[in-house]
């Protein structure tokens, strides 16, 4: 994926200390961070959700269910709770 293999790559190229990595996400995004950082752990050494939906596969989150079914078919798919924080 992008966040794990391509952008490490190309930062190994900077200037910049990669073994200090951090990440964040607002939103959708701040979910993506957490699920993430929780999956591997030894890539990052903080995490920032800013607002992050935590729980999108929740029956009382419909907009989170509706997001997921539009990326990944069903909020109820194995993809789906694989995705869920």
């Amino acid at each position: 994926s992008f966040t794990l293999e391509e952008l490490p790559s190309a930062l190994n190229e900077l200037p910049i200390d990669t073994t200090r990595a951090s990440i964040f996400g607002h939103s959708m995004g701040g979910h993506g961070a957490l699920t993430i950082a929780l999956k591997n752990p030894e890539r990052f050494q903080s995490v920032s959700a800013f607002a992050p939906v935590s729980n999108p596969t929740a029956s009382d989150c419909p907009w989170g269910r509706k997001a997921l079914t539009a990326y990944l078919g069903s909020a109820d798919s194995a993809a789906a709770k694989a995705c869920d924080a």
